[in-house]
Parts: C-alpha cells; sequence; structure tokens
C-alpha cells in the first residue's frame, strides 16, 4: 500500500478532487462534511451519574452487609437492620459523591477551545472553525497557527513545525514538500507532511488537508487506547480478596456453629439465632465506611498537592508503583530552549544559567560572574572577553525574529513564552538576561536594511544592518558556516568544540559577522545574499552557542527521593539518544548511560524474556513510537511491576491508559492524554508525582491498620461467642452489643487510624511486593492470634462474673464492656508498625485521641443510660468490675504488643 506521504503531490491532488488554486466549493464541502463528518477526535463517554453510583453498589462488602441486614430482619431484629443498612448508605454514597466531584473537575479542566483556520473556498480565503475542515481542503498556514488537521504540504516559506505532542521531540523540524520516499518513515522523519495537534513556529506554507478526525495520526493514537474495561488497580485486588475471606469466614463461622449446636442437641431456632450472630461478628461494618472516606481524604490531600484523581482507588495504586516511566519533554525538561553554554575563540567557554525562558540569569567562566552593560560596550577595552562576550550575545539578539511574551504568572511567579522559533527564543532570551532591548539599540543607530531567512536549503541565515552601525550577522548551523567562513587553521578548533557541546546532549549554533566599516570599499546598499558570499573571507566566526532544552527545577531532587523510596525512573521519549542520556545524568537518573532506541525495541520486543532483561539495565528509551512506549510498559506488567506512566502529548496517550495509573500534565498536556490518564498534574510538576507515591504508601499503610483493627475486633466477637458454644455456656453478649462495638465503638477509632500521619521511613522502604497482598499469611496470623488474645480474656471475663454474679445481664455488661476497652487499646498495638503505639506521636493525630475519648463516652452511655439500658439490655457496673476490666485490658494489650514484637514485624510493605 502506499501510503500519501509517499505519493506525488499531483497524484494526491487529483485523488482528493480539489483544486490548488480555488480549493472547495461550499457545495463540495457540505458534501464531504456529511461523508466524513467533523474534524473532532471520538469522546470516551463518560460515566453518568447513575453508572458511578451502581460502582459504589457493586461492593462485595456491601452484598454480605446488606444480607445481614435480610438476616436480621427475618429474625425479627429491626434495630440491627436498620444499623447495618445506615452504614451501607454511608459507604456508597460517600463513594458516589466523591468520584462525582472528581469527574466534574476533570471535565472542567478538559474544556475545548475552538481554533480557527484559513482555507481557500471557492477561491477565496476565509477563516472557518477547524472542526469544519474536511479532506481536500486548502489549509494556509503562518508563524503561530494551530495545524488542526493532517495534511500534504503544496507549498512552503522558511517553514518549520513543532511537533512535540506527537513525536516527543522538542525541537522544530524544517519541512519540505518536494521529498518523497519510497519507504516507510517515521512521523517525525516525514518533511512533506504536517499533522494535527501540531503548530507552525516558523513561516509560511500551503497544504492540502488529507485526513481529519478520527483519519489523522492523532486520530489513529487515540484508537489504540483501550477505553472499554479498566484494568483492576492493587487496591481493588486486595478488597475483593478481602471480600472472599469475610465470605469465607462468615461461612466457616456459621457452619460450626450449626455442627457444635446438633452435635449438642440445641434446638434450630436457637442454632439459626447463634449463627446470624456470628454471621454479623464476622463483618466488619464500618470496614466500607472507612475504606471510602479514607481514600476520599487521599483524594481530596492529593489535589491540595495539583494532583487530580479520578477514581478513588487509583488514591493508592501510586503508593505500590515499582516504576515510573516518564517523557521527557514537557514533564522531566521544560520544554522550553535555553542556552546552557558559549564557546569563543582562544578556549574561552562560559556557563549560562538560568531557567527556560524566564529573562534571568548569570553568565559565568568558573567562580567569575560577568556584569554586562550595553552601556558600557564602548569603555571595554579592545579584545576583552567582556567586549567579545558581549558581542556575541548582541548578534545573536540582533539576528533574530523570536518575541518574549509575559503569561499568566503561576504560583512560582511570571511566567513567559515565546512567539516564534525556540531557537532565536533561546538567543532571545539570553540578551534579556543582560537587559538588551530593541528600543536601547535602535536610539543606537542599529537599522536593519535587509534580512536573508532562514531555510532548509541554506541552514542559516543573515541580517544587514546598515544605519548609524553597520554590521553583516550570520547565524545557522555549526558545519555550514564552518564550511563557508573557516580557514582551514581554525576549522580543527571550532569542529572539536561544536562536537564537545554536542556530545554534552546540547543543539549547537554558530554565530558569524562582519564588520561593514572594516571593508575598505563599504558595503552601501549591496544585496546581503551577494554580501555573505563574496566576503567570505571578512566574515569571522565569533563563537557557538550550546542550547538545551533543561530540567525542571523540581527534577532532581525528586528523582533522588523516588529512588531512595526503591522506584526504577524511566526515561522514554522521542529524542535523540545522546540528547536524552545527557539530560537523564543531569538530572541524577541511575545508570542514564544505559539507552535503547525504538528500532531495538521492534528488533528485540518479541523475545518476551531477551526483551525483559534489556528493560531492566536500560534507563533511557529515546525515539521511540507509541507502539514502543506500550510495549515497554507491557513487558513490565507482565514482570509484575506496578507501572506508573508520565506524560503530555498525543504519543504519550496509548502508554498512559495501558499503565496501571497513566499521569498526565494539565497545563502542557494535551485533550487525548488528559482524558486518557487515571491523574492529572495541574501544576505540571514531577514532584508532584512524588508527593503523591508518598500520599498512597501512606494511605496502603493506614489501610493495613484500619483492617488490622477492625478484623482484630470481628475476631475477638467471633471468638469470645464460639468458646461459649464449645464451653455449653450462655451467650456472653447479646446481637445488638456486637452491633453497637462494630457499628459505634470501633468505627471512629478505625477512621482515625485512617488519618494516622506518614512514619519515618514510609520513602525509604521498597515497593511492596504485589504478591503480598494486604490478606498476606503474616498480616492475617497476627489478626487471627490478636484476636484470639483478647477473645479469649473476653471470654475468661464472662466466665468469672457469670459464676461470682449469677447475673446473666451483669456478666454480658461486663463482658461487653471489657471488649470495647480492650479494643480501644488495641489501637495502641496497631497504629505503629513494630512499635508500641503509646509515645508522643499520639497527639499528631489528634482525631485518634478524641475518638477514642468518644467511645469511651458511648461505652459509658451504653451501660448507665435507662434508655440505652433497655434497648441494648445491659445494666450498670460497680467500680471494682471497672478495675478488672482496666486491668485485665491492659494486661491483654501487652501480651498482644509481645507477640507483634516476637512476629518481627518493623514495616507496612510486607
Amino acid at each position: 500500500m502506499v501510503l500519501i506521504y509517499q505519493k506525488k503531490l499531483d497524484d494526491v491532488i487529483e485523488e482528493l478532487d480539489t483544486s490548488v488554486e480555488a480549493g472547495l466549493t461550499q457545495a463540495e464541502v457540505d458534501r464531504r462534511l456529511e461523508e466524513y463528518g467533523l474534524n473532532e477526535l471520538e469522546q470516551a463517554e463518560q460515566k453518568t451519574a447513575w453508572e458511578i453510583f451502581l460502582e459504589n453498589l457493586n461492593n462485595i462488602i456491601v452484598y454480605l452487609l446488606g444480607a445481614a441486614a435480610v438476616l436480621s430482619v427475618m429474625m425479627g431484629d429491626w434495630i440491627e437492620a436498620i444499623a447495618v443498612l445506615i452504614a451501607v448508605a454511608l459507604s456508597v454514597f460517600t463513594g458516589f459523591f466523591v468520584e462525582l466531584r472528581a469527574q466534574k473537575s476533570v471535565d472542567s479542566l478538559q474544556d475545548m477551545v475552538t481554533t480557527q483556520t484559513k482555507v481557500l473556498r471557492d477561491g477565496e480565503t476565509e477563516e472557518i472553525d477547524s472542526n469544519e475542515l474536511v479532506p481536500g481542503d486548502i489549509m494556509e498556514l503562518e508563524e503561530g497557527d494551530a495545524i488542526s488537521a493532517d495534511g500534504r504540504l503544496i507549498e512552503v516559506n522558511n517553514l518549520a513545525v513543532i511537533e512535540s505532542a506527537l513525536t516527543g521531540e522538542s525541537e522544530p523540524v524544517e519541512k519540505d514538500p518536494e521529498v518523497t520516499y519510497e519507504a516507510e518513515e517515521a512521523v517525525g522523519d516525514r518533511l512533506n507532511m504536517i499533522y494535527s495537534g501540531t503548530a507552525v513556529t516558523r513561516g509560511t506554507a500551503k497544504a492540502v488537508v488529507t485526513g481529519t478526525g478520527m483519519d489523522t495520526e492523532v486520530g489513529r493514537i487515540s484508537e489504540m487506547l483501550d477505553r472499554e474495561e479498566d484494568s483492576q488497580t492493587p487496591l481493588d485486588k486486595e478488597l475483593d480478596k478481602l471480600g472472599k475471606f469475610l465470605i469465607m469466614a462468615a461461612v466457616f463461622a456459621a457452619a460450626l456453629v450449626v455442627i457444635i449446636g446438633l452435635f449438642n442437641g440445641q434446638a434450630w431456632t436457637e442454632i439459626i439465632h447463634i449463627a446470624v450472630i456470628l454471621a454479623v461478628a464476622a463483618i466488619p461494618e464500618a470496614m466500607p465506611a472507612v475504606s471510602t472516606i479514607t481514600l476520599s481524604r487521599g483524594m481530596n490531600r492529593m489535589a491540595e498537592h495539583k494532583a487530580l484523581v479520578k477514581t478513588l482507588s487509583a488514591v493508592e495504586t501510586l503508593g505500590s508503583t515499582s516504576v515510573i516511566a516518564s517523557d521527557k519533554t514537557g514533564t522531566l525538561t521544560e520544554n522550553q530552549m535555553m542556552v546552557s553554554a558559549i564557546v569563543l575563540a582562544d578556549d574561552e567557554k562560559f556557563d549560562v544559567s538560568g531557567k527556560g525562558y524566564y529573562p534571568e540569569g548569570e553568565i559565568t567562566q568558573g567562580d567569575h560572574v560577568f556584569d554586562l552593560s550595553y552601556e558600557d560596550y564602548g569603555e571595554y577595552e579592545e579584545g576583552s572577553l567582556e567586549q567579545k562576550l558581549l558581542t556575541f550575545i548582541l548578534d545573536g539578539f540582533l539576528a533574530n525574529n523570536a518575541k518574549l511574551k509575559k503569561v499568566d504568572a503561576d504560583e512560582a511567579g511570571d511566567a513567559f513564552e515565546i512567539m516564534g522559533d525556540p531557537t532565536d527564543g533561546a538567543l532571545l532570551v539570553l540578551a534579556k538576561k543582560i537587559n538588551l532591548s530593541r528600543g536601547e539599540l535602535e536610539e543606537d543607530g542599529w537599522e536593519l536594511q535587509e534580512e536573508l531567512p532562514f531555510d532548509s536549503d541554506r541552514k542559516f541565515m543573515a541580517v544587514y544592518y546598515n544605519g548609524d552601525k553597520q554590521r553583516v550577522i550570520v547565524k545557522g548551523a555549526p558545519d555550514v558556516l564552518f564550511e563557508r567562513y573557516l580557514h582551514e587553521e581554525d576549522r580543527e578548533y571550532w569542529e572539536a568544540k561544536n562536537e564537545e557541546l554536542a556530545a554534552e546532549g546540547m543543539r549547537v549554533l554558530a554565530v558569524a559577522s562582519l564588520d561593514a566599516t572594516a571593508v575598505d570599499e563599504g558595503l552601501g546598499e549591496a544585496d546581503l545574499e551577494v554580501i555573505v558570499d563574496e566576503y567570505a573571507e571578512a566574515i569571522k566566526i565569533e563563537g557557538l552557542a550550546g542550547i538545551i532544552d533543561p530540567p525542571r527545577d523540581d527534577v532532581k531532587g525528586s528523582i533522588k527521593q523516588t529512588q531512595a523510596a526503591g522506584i526504577k525512573v524511566l526515561m522514554i521519549t522521542g529524542d535523540h539518544p545522546k540528547t536524552a542520556s545527557v539530560i537523564a545524568q543531569a538530572i541524577g537518573l541511575n545508570h542514564a548511560e544505559n539507552t535503547m532506541t525504538g528500532k531495538e525495541i521492534d528488533a528485540l520486543h518479541e523475545n518476551e524474556a531477551g526483551f525483559l532483561e534489556k528493560v531492566k539495565e536500560t534507563a533511557v528509551f529515546a525515539r521511540v513510537s507509541p507502539e514502543n512506549k506500550l510495549q515497554i510498559i507491557d513487558v513490565l506488567r507482565a514482570d509484575n511491576q506496578i507501572v506508573a506512566m508520565t506524560g503530555d502529548g498525543v504519543n504519550d496517550a496509548p502508554a498512559l491508559n495501558g499503565a496501571d495509573i497513566g499521569v498526565a500534565m494539565g497545563i502542557r498536556g494535551t485533550e487525548v492524554a488528559k482524558e486518557s490518564a487515571d491523574m492529572i498534574l495541574t501544576d505540571d510538576r514531577f514532584s508532584t508525582i512524588v508527593e503523591a507515591v508518598r500520599e498512597g504508601r501512606i494511605i496502603f499503610a493506614n489501610i493495613k491498620k484500619y483492617v488490622s483493627f477492625l478484623f482484630s475486633c470481628n475476631m475477638v466477637e467471633i471468638m469470645t461467642v464460639l468458646l461459649s458454644i464449645i464451653f455449653l455456656m450462655p451467650m456472653p453478649l447479646q446481637p445488638l452489643h456486637i452491633l453497637f462495638l462494630n457499628l459505634v465503638i470501633d468505627i471512629g477509632p478505625a477512621m482515625a487510624l485512617a488519618m494516622e500521619p506518614a512514619e519515618e521511613d514510609v520513602m525509604k522502604e521498597k515497593p511492596r511486593d504485589p504478591n503480598s497482598g494486604l490478606v498476606n499469611r503474616n498480616f492475617m496470623t497476627r489478626i487471627i492470634i490478636s484476636g484470639i488474645i483478647i477473645g479469649i480474656a473476653a471470654f475468661a471475663m464472662f466466665l468469672i462474673f457469670e459464676r461470682s454474679q449469677g447475673d446473666l445481664a451483669y456478666a454480658q455488661t461486663a463482658t461487653f464492656t471489657f471488649m470495647a476497652v480492650a479494643q480501644l487499646f488495641h489501637v495502641l498495638n496497631v497504629r505503629k508498625f513494630g512499635k508500641f503505639g503509646l509515645d508522643k506521636s499520639l497527639f499528631d493525630n489528634k482525631w485518634l485521641v478524641i475518638m477514642v475519648l468518644v467511645s469511651v463516652g458511648l461505652q459509658l452511655l451504653a451501660v448507665y443510660l435507662p434508655f440505652m439500658n433497655s434497648v441494648l439490655g445491659t445494666v450498670p457496673l460497680r467500680g471494682i468490675t471497672w478495675l478488672m476490666i482496666l486491668a485485665g485490658a491492659v494486661v491483654t494489650t501487652g501480651i498482644v504488643y509481645l507477640v507483634k514484637r516476637l512476629s518481627g514485624v518493623h514495616s507496612s510493605s510486607e
């Protein structure tokens, strides 16, 4: 199949049945709009409020609670049933409202802006909404225009296009309609084509539209996205596993009761009644509410840190991340070209500091800072470093068409953007760092007579100033200027310096000049094209500018912290391997020297084992396609890694969608990227990802804490009831006692445990093993043992009071109260991993202190308030009973702590 860029232009025009001179008629446009549709990408369907509600309702713990409520109704326990249904409603509606609010926030962030495009219609140029473009339209483009459809170029004038959103490359691509191809080429190498989602950075062009909407290159990438099914996050899997365990626990407890009851000859009604009690005891009714509130709080905290999360479960996923695969341009770097180094003759090299387009920075050589001023130009000694350096900067400024524009300030201060070629912009910002201005130079007699624009054939541009000041300046590719203006004896030096800068990953630009007043006969009104050819001997190379797309300020520290947390960071980019490797080394990426190209991926990816090994030892993936990015993500996930992918371009979208969690840039990000992601960074900062990772780890640690607390409490209840059945004792608790413990006493401290601050080593541990899970053997063993110890103590307390008092209601009330106090004490064993929770850090979580005190107060009401006595069947307790309860709770808590220490738990990552 012959592709558009491989065909002759005349054949393309004929196939599209259009006219280069007149464009399409309006009647034909209307027909093609009917045939092809509007020039828009298909948008993924947003979840409706009803779908969000059903997703929150479709939860196995909710099902279990619903079943418990039905059983309670069947047994006539209406109060218990209502209480359980309240817990269900709390969980479902909390999750519903939080996710609905998050979706509305994403919708507002992704509002589409209609762009305008100039086209030929019925022989006249008119401006239309870009979504009305159709194949065959003739587009007219100029500097600054956004390109809204794919097209084959017809004619150009010095055209350069920024294609970073599509290819990942930060440098503009010079286009040439005359180029033809026989073999297939990557998108970034098709010089006779332009693509939707890119922008004209220099020159003008005329092009015929060859593809719109989903038939564009952007549309092709968009189709790679799997929008139909979201893969389960680690938390989804863990909660699903937990739900299954709950079913098993409930069924086992009920079956055991039936077997023991039949063996002891108990009546069926009594057996069913006890089975219902155990089933209710086996289900932590507070779990859905606490889980939802924990994740909701995490979502809100991430939003405060500029990370907008689309779903609750995605909040936790970053905390499990073992690999972050990051795009380079605009994510790790500023996506703003900046002069970083200057080289002059006589081996003089200077460093330039700064941040992208921000017009502040210093020019230094070693420890010396150059304070340059145009006002002092005439005062500098002839041939001094100051004079040569200022001349170089001045010439780069004079041979320049870019404009620096201040845009809306962000939290870090003023922000700037360049109108025009980014390379020109880099030289312009360099001049602004020493406060050069057009007005100042014009007042001093710098009058532009002629300009020779840059084009892809010449590979340089020139200007001729012929006012009070006379000067010819030539700026362009070093190899071209070396060939034209260097003597053989100087060539070796300048070529070596060029290679030195290039080896540092810089784009190199050479500047040469001719002082017109030094030419004996003068230049007068001579043609500039003639001057740059005939006066080649007099034109001298002044120096080289090394230009980079600098790393973002916060990236190096964030990379260091991320790698210290055991998370591998990969750079995945469409840029040149050498450039990418240099940036990777500058930001401190481990193994930054190990690179792999897209071609190498294509050759190796079918060999899964070999490809995985190569990926494991590689830190930088360069010149990659969207398919390559997805291949990298897939092989890592197949190796059981939890992968987060960051990016901002259309080319990142498939990998964003395919990763465990996709992280899109909210400011620079394209709409396709933001739609594909699970999380959007509203400040575009890599450091925000580190905050999200930290928050995710805190959330998972806190989930383990409150799950441990709630399950231990459930085990206490199950163990106490089972021991009573085994020893043929009366029931030590009433059904409402269990429900009161689960829904009133336990829920407050559990929610407070979800608000525990980070432990000291939260970002020093390796990512948790995905296979270990939340419900692993060690974790469940400690829960069961803790529950058994406290349950045995509760049963012993029941035996003591039942035998000594001879009053079942008093013994039940004492047992009920002991379980409440012992479970509250147990908070101290679960709030710290490997430590006892009674230390000064306890007051860092004031909510925990408050909730424990509230629970104690509620238990006192349950024991001493007459109304509660009648509802719960409790009786007031004497002082000596309270002393025994407190002593028993302290001893039991100490035993549980010793078991915890012996188990050797010191982290949350097991």
